[in-house]
């Protein structure tokens, strides 16, 4: 199985290499974000905790929490205004 190295909050992370898809530019649309259960949540309890499930705004990689059972075809990044589609079809 072929692997990719990724860097991650500065720290080296291994992938399989079909998990990984580069883009000639940055996306347009948000990306919807899942976590696993046992990833850990720094921001869990604070104002900035998205949630298991958030959206990430394209422009500045902001995260935006989806409520649970809400799913919004568009969303506005808080921090930069971007509006845009929400890619929820990408999320696999």
């Amino acid at each position: 199985m072929n692997r990719a190295v990724l860097e991650v909050s500065g720290q080296r992370v291994t992938v399989p290499q079909d998990l990984v898809e580069v883009r000639e530019k940055r996306p347009d649309r948000f990306t919807v974000v899942y976590r696993t259960y046992d990833d850990p949540n720094p921001a869990r309890g604070t104002r900035a905790d998205a949630g298991r499930r958030y959206g990430v705004c394209p422009q500045v990689r902001n995260p935006h929490r989806v409520r649970s059972g809400i799913i919004p075809s568009r969303a506005t990044c808080q921090k930069c205004k971007h509006e845009g589609i929400v890619a929820w079809w990408e999320t696999g």
